[in-house]
């Protein structure tokens, strides 16, 4: 996440993102963390946003080979544009307000 013209890292629990070799670049960077509750789909982006978004582009095509999936998703990733981006941190910023609000009651699927 960019702010103030500086890196703030969501560690949304994935396994990836607790690695050494991120730890050190995030302390060698001095980059914050922003911490993310665990099993919290409901707050990840890309768990109500992207890979909806690519599910829904991909679903129902018959692909000949893992190749043609991964070609077909990349296509899906660079087709993405400044609005998609806007409009998926205003859902997470309004969902991330939405949880601080209810003191971190589960939101999936909640878009009042």
């Amino acid at each position: 996440m960019w702010k103030e013209k500086s890196w703030i890292f969501h560690q949304d629990n994935a396994p990836a993102h607790s690695t050494l070799s991120v730890k050190r670049f995030l302390a060698k960077h001095s980059i914050p963390k922003l911490k993310h509750p665990p099993c919290s789909p409901d707050l990840a982006p890309c768990d109500f946003y992207l890979f909806p978004k690519m599910k829904s582009t991909l679903k129902g095509t018959r692909f000949e080979s893992v190749e043609a999936v991964k070609e077909k998703a990349a296509r899906v990733l660079k087709e993405l544009t400044k609005n998609d981006f806007q409009h998926c941190f205003q859902q997470w910023k309004i969902r991330m307000e939405r949880c601080r609000d209810r003191e971190g009651v589960y939101i999936e699927g909640d878009n009042k």
